[in-house]
């Protein structure tokens, strides 16, 4: 009877325990990064109630608790758009220094900036990784301080900040124990690249058109004749050495003064060889005697072609941004099949307003629109240095692409279409940060550009169901769970988890498996308190029967 009044107490307390793990596993159904306990139990030990038998005889001295094993597997994911919210998908943990200068290693990966730019968690601990080496901070010029606190939406003068040298530069994590906590400031700065080559490509439209234009003549080239009739005509040629649009039909107009200044206007066209006569006229009011022709204009359609007006940034040393423009005019007539363009090489400013002196040059292209020569392949920029400018490699028939490979003429093409192409780039201001699946702290910049500034560090363990909680959803590191630990493969550092940027990894307890798991336990907690009531009934019902 006393048996089993101890096996019922002992029920009640294992009981208990499964209840207060379960309850404990609810309360944190909505925590990220939580890992939920089993409870797990035992019996303790037997007695030996007889011998007779071929079977072992024994009667169990009740059951207790034995652990409440840590269940890692994964959570599910909630997007939540914080910067530098993240969530471990696979094994691992991150690794946060605490208060007390011990690291603590934990699932739930909402952190965020505090105020001296370190990455920090909810309480206030350091999150731990491997800043880039090339990350250095540094003192900005005038000129950078003010265009730093602008693009802070403060206005404030910021005189010192940071910068990433070699940003292409690749860097690892160090060894588990080296790892440090993570910078994650906002007054970044990304140095300029210089320009130094500059190309265009694409193809010109090759049509032109014509329109009416009044060409000026040399007066001294007509004659003026006065008839028996005291009339005037006026007479002469327009050759196409002077015009060389000119043609039968096209009209002259003289502009007549005399002595007294009074004037007048009279025209005339053009025959078949180009010559010309007004007709007898009268011209009152005018002296004949001094008459003179004081301008000739001749009205003729002539063939032009649009300007080709070709723009590409150019970035200097110290961040500015220029523009270099070209402009192509064509040379009209065209001679043979030989397709001629001058060039106006000019530098721009931002506003684009002209600085430096402007360039000139020739480009050529043949009767299949290949281009065939280049004489302005670079100009001097304004800020400093020489921009080398590629329009393409010269026809060779025994290269092949060669006259196509930069810009060209087509005679098929509606419109222009030019293609600029610069190295170099513009200065950049820090915007976010990103996280990327291998843990890296990624900053972009205004320019577009991103610098790696750090990485997150991925921990592991040989039994990570060894880890003692220490709350705040932290684990520490036991001699059952073994140190903190980076996996390698031939010296490489191997990740078994992806970083999930602007996630969190959500409790890992299913409520509807807790909520099942608290009545078993409760209606075994139960059975174990009606053990002891029969027991105690049984023991009274003795005590009555000596009485």
């Amino acid at each position: 009877m006393t048996g089993s009044f101890y096996n019922g107490i002992l029920g009640v307390k294992s009981q208990g325990f499964g209840i207060d793990v379960t309850s404990n596993n609810i309360a944190n159904v909505n925590t990220p990064g939580f890992k939920y306990s089993s409870a797990e139990f035992r019996d303790i030990f037997y007695k030996r109630i007889g011998s007779h038998s071929s079977n072992p005889s024994q009667g169990g001295l009740g059951g207790t608790e034995a652990a409440s094993k840590l269940i890692f597997s994964q959570g599910s994911f909630s997007d939540t758009g914080g910067e530098f919210d993240v969530a471990l998908e696979g094994k691992g943990f991150f690794g946060v220094l605490g208060s007390d200068g011990n690291a603590y290693y934990t699932r739930n990966g909402a952190f965020l900036r505090d105020a001296n730019g370190d990455l920090v968690d909810a309480n206030g601990n350091y999150v731990l990784g491997t800043m880039n080496p090339n990350f250095q901070a540094t003192t900005y010029s005038d000129r950078v301080a003010q265009l730093m606190g602008k693009n802070s939406g403060t206005n404030a003068y910021i005189s010192s900040g940071f910068i990433v040298n070699n940003p292409s530069q690749s860097f690892s994590l160090g060894t588990a124990t080296a790892q440090t906590k993570l910078s994650v400031p906002n007054n970044i700065y990304y140095a300029p690249e210089v320009t130094q080559n500059v190309s265009w490509s694409g193809n010109l439209k090759s049509d032109t058109r014509t329109e009416v234009v009044e060409i000026d003549l040399d007066p001294n080239d007509f004659t003026i004749t006065r008839t028996a009739d005291d009339k005037i005509s006026i007479s002469g040629q327009v050759g196409q050495d002077k015009v060389f649009s000119a043609k039968e039909g096209e009209r002259v107009i003289l502009n007549l003064v005399d002595a007294n200044g009074v004037r007048a206007s009279v025209e005339a066209y053009l025959d078949a060889d180009l010559n010309f006569k007004t007709a007898d006229l009268q011209l009152p009011g005018l002296d004949k005697d001094s008459l003179s022709i004081n301008s000739s204009v001749l009205a003729t359609q002539r063939e032009v072609a649009d300007k080709k007006i070709m723009e590409a940034d150019v970035f200097n040393a110290d961040g500015s941004r220029n523009i270099l423009r070209y402009t192509l005019d064509r040379v009209l007539p065209q001679v043979d099949d030989i397709a001629v363009y001058t060039i106006t090489a000019q530098m721009l400013d931002s506003d684009k307003n002209p600085i430096g002196n402007a360039s000139t040059g020739e480009v050529r292209f043949n009767e299949a629109g290949a281009l065939i020569s280049n004489t302005l392949t670079s100009v001097a920029n304004p800020n400093g240095g020489t921009i080398n400018v590629n329009l393409g490699t010269p026809y060779d028939p025994n290269v092949i692409g060669s006259g196509f490979d930069g810009i060209y003429m087509s005679k098929t093409s509606t419109q222009d279409t030019i293609n600029p192409k610069s190295d170099g780039f513009a200065e950049g201001f820090f915007s976010y940060y990103d996280i990327e699946k291998d843990g890296s702290l990624i900053a972009t910049f205004s320019n577009g550009k991103t610098a790696t500034v750090g990485k997150l560090a991925l921990y592991n363990f040989i039994n990570e169901q060894g880890l003692a909680s220490a709350g705040n959803n932290l684990f520490s590191p036991t001699s059952n769970s073994g140190a903190a630990s980076f996996l390698l493969r031939d010296g490489e550092l191997v990740y078994t988890a992806n970083f999930r940027s602007k996630r969190l990894e959500m409790s890992n307890a299913d409520l509807s498996v807790e909520l099942t798991n608290l009545i078993v336990m409760q209606k075994a907690y139960d059975a174990s308190s009606k053990s002891i009531t029969t027991s105690d009934q049984m023991i009274q019902k003795a005590i009555n029967m000596k009485n």
